[in-house]
């Protein structure tokens, strides 16, 4: 179980980037971690967001709604939707050091972001390329490339982001914090993640809805310790 835990634990703070959700519109992205690449179709209605993976079915899709973080999936044929703030207390409390690895790898402050006079155009819009050093909460020093522009609805995009790592984490994030500070939006980061695509194309409110008859994570771990 505490493999489960921190796994899907991982799963969101990876797929979490970073930088206000006011608009409607919908957006393809191209990430890379450790555990490999990833395309994550994302759409989002005012302050609602929704990310789902294509090709991997098995990943489920997550939800930002009514302030709160979830990850809906299938768990032996069952939808289970778990909440993710929840699920990160869990996986603390289970001592995981796969958890404090990945928290560690997380901005603890920004160094310098400063521009370098180059532009990049990404997904069709002309970025900025910025030079982003910044320090993890294990001490590490990082320096990165981003590609940013102040376009509103990358702005949007990045501000929804921002809102489901902290519906996780219960915390802001420095990175997200300071191009907001900037009215910045992410376009490229390092080559960890990229846009691919991006429309103003409003989304079907009921891609939004949970849904029902679920069970939540402690349903299925009361039934796990039953059985």
């Amino acid at each position: 179980m505490r493999h489960l835990a921190t796994g899907l634990l991982a799963t969101g703070l990876v797929m979490t980037a970073s930088a206000p959700a006011l608009a409607d519109g919908q957006a393809t992205l191209e990430a890379q971690s450790d555990q490999g690449g990833v395309t994550m179709n994302v759409r989002w209605a005012g302050e609602n967001l929704r990310m789902d993976f294509p090709g991997q079915s098995q990943a489920g899709f997550m939800l930002l709604r009514d302030g709160k973080g979830y990850l809906v999936t299938q768990v032996q044929g069952q939808t289970m939707v778990m909440d993710m703030a929840k699920l990160k207390g869990m996986a603390e409390n289970m001592g995981g050091g796969e958890v404090e690895t990945i928290a560690g790898q997380q901005a603890s402050r920004v160094d310098a972001l400063e521009a370098t006079g180059d532009s990049e155009s990404i997904a069709g819009l002309e970025g900025d390329v910025y030079r982003l050093q910044w320090t993890d909460k294990n001490g590490s020093a990082h320096d990165d490339e981003l590609v940013l522009s102040d376009d509103p609805q990358v702005l949007e995009l990045m501000s929804a982001f921002h809102d489901y790592q902290r519906s996780m984490t219960g915390e802001s994030d420095p990175i997200a914090t300071t191009l907001e500070e900037r009215g910045l939006g992410m376009l490229r980061f390092g080559d960890r993640f990229r846009l691919a695509e991006m429309t103003d194309a409003s989304p079907a409110p009921d891609i939004f809805e949970l849904p029902e008859n679920a069970k939540s994570f402690e349903d299925m771990m009361r039934s796990a310790i039953s059985e």
